[in-house]
């Protein structure tokens, strides 16, 4: 960015633009260089108002939840990073015509933890998959998010996207989703920011959503713990198997390629056991997907994505 245009970004944003902000502190996979200005946006307005201006001035821009899915290179983005906090971290819920529904609307940049706790406070049940899942609702909707059977599609009523022009509401006979992804987004990938969306839950039994939520949070930490900074699963699930399956028989746990790592605990995990790269993860992952296409004849394809 030029001058003029760093002090364009600078009176719009309603917080202090962080210059040449290393991302790595702000993923789970502590990795990454930095990106040129990181902005926290507080409220829909205010988005609209910086997208329209990153348009115009074709100014590279991606938003970064919670950093729990994701690689960011080691020399960092070109451009500028938006952070959603403020209004986009609130959750509510609204009472409907139907006696045994009610709708929890969640800014984008609300966490999946605390969506999960506020519906158990509420009695609400369907959400329960998520419990432990990382990350926000937002790229839960844009991945399709899911876990034990569950994913965020089933529960989805509506999203709204903002715009350099405007909003855009989805309404859930719009939605197009498939295994880990909200296919219907990508027309307005890298033009649109999920901004809020409304769940449709069911009212439950206090007691048993409260029990299946610790059940399956106790199984994920048995199956998932890692004691090194990591991304959660790195790739897909074939259909009908499982990637850990997969890089377990071939063998893979504990290989290592400078300070990276597959998890001696889950084949799915790449870890950052000291100090890796960016590089070294990406370097790791072609072994993985060339090891399994020649053990299985099975293309692994990324979970996580990459900036």
């Amino acid at each position: 960015m030029n001058s003029e245009q760093k002090l364009k970004l600078t009176n719009l944003s309603s917080q202090a633009v962080k210059w040449q902000c290393r991302l790595d502190r702000y993923t789970s996979f502590v990795i990454g260089g930095p990106a040129e200005a990181l902005v926290k946006v507080e409220k829909r307005p205010e988005l609209q108002s910086l997208l329209a201006f990153l348009v115009e001035e074709q100014i590279p821009w991606r938003v970064l939840g919670r950093g729990t899915n994701l690689l960011v290179k080691d020399e960092g983005f070109a451009g500028v990073i938006l952070l959603l906090g403020g209004d986009f971290n609130n959750v509510e819920r609204e009472f409907t015509n139907d006696a045994d529904s009610v709708i929890v609307r969640a800014g984008a940049g609300c966490s999946l933890t605390r969506i999960s706790f506020r519906c158990i406070e509420w009695g609400l049940t369907g959400v329960e998959f998520a419990c432990g899942i990382p990350g926000t609702v937002g790229g839960a909707v844009i991945m399709n998010a899911g876990a034990w059977g569950g994913e965020m599609s089933s529960i989805v009523e509506n999203v709204r996207l903002t715009t350099a022009d405007g909003e855009k509401v989805f309404v859930r006979q719009e939605l197009d989703f498939s295994y880990r992804c909200w296919d219907g987004f990508a027309p307005y990938l890298g033009k649109a920011v999920v901004s809020e969306v409304e769940l449709k839950l069911k009212k439950g039994d206090l007691d048993i959503i409260r029990q299946n939520c610790s059940i399956l949070q106790d199984r994920r930490k048995q199956i998932q713990h890692c004691k090194y900074p990591n991304a959660g699963s790195f790739f897909k699930n074939p259909s009908n198997d499982s990637a850990g399956r997969l890089i377990d028989v071939s063998g893979l746990k504990g290989l290592t390629v400078g300070g990276a790592m597959i998890s001696e605990h889950h084949g799915n995990f790449l870890v950052n056991k000291s100090g890796a790269t960016a590089d070294d993860v990406m370097t790791l992952m072609k072994i993985v997907q060339a090891k399994v296409k020649s053990d299985s004849g099975v293309d692994l394809e990324p979970e996580v994505h990459f900036i």
